[in-house]
């Protein structure tokens, strides 16, 4: 009996042993969970701002606008750029939590050089902000740190190599959307195009229902008597839709000294909602060449890239591949 007793005894001793690793297994799992959910939501749709505030570059706020978002209230972002930080909110998982003793160490840099990431749903209060911190040493995660927590994690993206931190630490050009034209032909009334340095190549498209004229803009150029090509016409109302810049040129004096340059074009579209987009286009190679003095449509082919001033705003740099399809001069749209 008394040996049976002492078995009986080891078996509690085993179980309580047994029961205390579960909760304590328990324990450790819910809070990844916490930490996983914590830092993210379920879908975009919860979110309808994101406000980013780096300790270097200047604040940056996403707002939902219909289906697109817009980059501090004016621009449309750029969705190549932007579904990374909209992966990352939606994914990213724990990776670890960092040892006990080094986790002073990360707050004290998160505090120092965070990210702070709040997230808005139709309130003028965060319903989430975190903070994001450097990359780990070995560049598989990144540290992370709710607001009002003691505890910081590391936090990655499944499947992907890499940390989190250069998604929300970019200078504003980057998450701007680079598209200078985007119509459809239905939404294009008329297009007017000028060529300073070769006026006669100059023209005005006009769309009146179903009818398109072609016609110099230029009073002592003749009006040719060759039929219109309407599959050029089509071709050309088409080359509009999808027209993007390889880059945002941002720098104020070569702004102002291209702008006291004679343009290589001048393009003016009126849209059917009565908005007008121009962008005037300069010769990126006559600038870099001095010798070199592009003047008209016959012109274009040695040219690979321009520089563009967009509705008196914004000047991009935009590639021939792209955009050379536009600089048309008026005897191409005649057989």
């Amino acid at each position: 009996m008394k040996r049976i007793g002492i078995l009986l005894f080891a078996l509690l001793l085993l179980s309580g042993g047994a029961y205390y690793l579960y909760q304590k297994n328990s324990a450790n799992t819910k809070g990844m969970v916490t930490a996983d959910r914590g830092f993210t939501v379920e879908s975009m749709d919860e979110i309808t701002n994101i406000v980013l505030k780096h300790p270097r570059l200047q604040p940056i706020q996403f707002s939902k606008n219909g289906k697109s978002w817009l980059l501090n209230g004016k621009y449309l972002v750029n969705d190549a750029v932007f579904i990374n930080i909209e992966k990352a909110l939606v994914d990213m998982k724990m990776l670890y939590v960092p040892p006990k003793a080094a986790n002073a160490t990360v707050k004290e840099s998160i505090g120092k050089y965070a990210i702070e990431v709040s997230l808005y749903n139709n309130s003028d209060q965060p319903f989430k902000t975190f903070y994001i911190g450097s990359d780990t040493q070995k560049g598989e995660g990144t540290y992370m740190l709710m607001k009002g927590e003691e505890q910081a994690y590391v936090m990655h993206l499944p499947g992907l190599m890499g940390g989190l931190r250069s998604r929300f630490e970019q200078p504003v050009k980057n998450y701007r959307d680079k598209f200078i034209f985007r119509e459809k032909p239905e939404q294009i009334e008329s297009i007017t195009v000028n060529y300073p340095k070769s006026e006669s190549s100059s023209f005005k498209l006009v769309k009146d229902g179903k009818t398109v004229t072609v016609s110099p803009t230029i009073a002592n150029v003749q009006k040719t008597d060759k039929p219109l090509n309407e599959r050029v016409v089509n071709a050309y109302l088409s080359s509009f839709e999808m027209l993007g810049a390889e880059d945002i040129f941002d720098a104020k004096e070569g702004i102002d000294t291209l702008l006291q340059l004679v343009p290589f074009c001048v393009v003016e579209m009126k849209k059917t909602n009565g908005n007008i987009k121009k962008s005037v286009f300069y010769s990126y190679e006559d600038i870099i060449w001095k010798d070199k003095n592009s003047r008209g449509p016959k012109d274009v082919a040695q040219m690979e890239r321009f520089y563009a001033w967009v509705d008196d705003t914004d000047m991009f740099i935009v590639q021939k591949r792209v955009f050379g399809n536009i600089f048309l001069g008026y005897e191409n749209f005649y057989r």
